[in-house]
């Protein structure tokens, strides 16, 4: 069975244990004292904070059947899963590990049997590609071989699908990408990034994609950014501020790493920086944290902080976030918020497929 290496975040592990006294077992089976532990946690950065704060609040929010937010819980559900396997936590961790486990299994009961998961959420192909990153990020984190099988399983369907839905003979300006459901023939490249990374990782867990679904998508991302570095949602010229980071990740993916678009695209967002407020800032903080850091290093020094301090400044005492001015994505709640926001400030972490370079 394919199996994912984590890589264990000794920091966030040790957190709760506080609570607990003795030792401790963290990674590698190194055990620590709770001097030891108190050591390490006091030179945790303000940002391994915020993100252990954002955590903390998600775990809190979960329902008695495993799910997270008040409506499109699939989605949902997933994104705060990701966040934890984000920020190094697994399937087995000794402290959220039930947490996380309660809420795959959630998210698993909700796939038809075509192996569509945004149907019963009303989340639609946004909710598909999210369930199915999240599916391809968790597989080889848990001992439970039972569980994995499911997993893998679930994850076998719902990829099927999502190609499946990629070949649906569309116009040429569509071709490669996907939309809101899964037989349209009309595309965007919002929905169809969550579609292109959870190939992607579905690749790096040892599952075969086609190479030609794979190349498609990013020919699609490809031709709806410009050579100025403006990067549109179903039309090139567009400049959508909040899809310049996927535009750039879909580089990543494809290998295009030399493209004097990618350039022009980091250039863009370093002039036009992230502020506080919307519109769509959390789809816009958790791209920009993706796909700079993935694809454009450089920049991603320079800019890292800024999007940290702005982070950072509007956290929630419960580690929650709120909604910015000019918000219109607030009516999502504060799970997704706070999950997108998270994801973001883990990127440093690179656990996951899609932030490693």
């Amino acid at each position: 069975m394919p199996r994912l290496a984590m890589t264990s975040v000794s920091s966030l592990v040790c957190a709760a244990v506080l609570l607990f006294g003795g030792t401790v077992s963290v990674a590698h089976g190194e055990d620590l004292t709770d001097k030891e532990v108190l050591d390490r946690l006091s030179t945790r950065s303000p940002r391994d904070l915020a993100l252990a704060k954002a955590l903390a609040f998600l775990r809190s929010k979960q329902n008695g059947d495993g799910a997270l937010g008040k409506s499109h819980k699939t989605a949902l559900t997933s994104l705060a899963i990701m966040a934890h396997l984000a920020a190094g936590h697994t399937l087995d961790d000794p402290e959220h590990g039930f947490w996380l486990r309660k809420s795959v299994r959630y998210v698993l009961q909700q796939q038809e049997p075509s192996g569509y998961f945004g149907k019963k959420d009303g989340s639609r192909m946004y909710g598909h590609g999210i369930a199915t990153l999240m599916l391809a990020e968790a597989m080889g984190t848990c001992s439970d071989d039972q569980l994995e099988r499911e997993i893998l399983r679930c994850l076998e369907k719902a990829v099927k699908l999502t190609i499946q839905a990629a070949a649906i003979p569309k116009d040429e300006r569509y071709r490669g990408g996907w939309h809101y459901g899964p037989n349209d023939k009309t595309a965007d490249l919002s929905l169809s990034g969550w579609q292109i990374m959870s190939l992607h990782a579905t690749q790096q867990v040892g599952i075969p994609v086609p190479q030609q679904t794979i190349r498609g998508a990013v020919e699609y991302a490809n031709r709806l950014t410009t050579d100025d570095g403006k990067v549109g949602y179903s039309a090139p010229k567009q400049d959508h501020p909040a899809l310049r980071g996927l535009g750039m990740l879909c580089f990543a993916i494809g290998g295009e790493l030399e493209d004097p678009k990618l350039e022009s695209v980091a250039n863009r967002i370093e002039e036009h920086p992230l502020e506080w407020r919307g519109p769509f800032f959390f789809y816009r903080v958790y791209y920009e944290a993706v796909g700079m850091s993935r694809s454009a290093p450089e920049h991603w020094k320079r800019y890292s902080n800024h999007l940290e301090s702005i982070l950072l400044e509007n956290q929630n005492e419960d580690g929650s976030w709120p909604r910015p001015p000019s918000d219109n994505e607030g009516n999502h709640g504060d799970v997704y918020m706070t999950s997108m926001a998270a994801l973001a400030l883990a990127v440093e972490r690179r656990v996951l497929p899609a932030y490693q370079r």
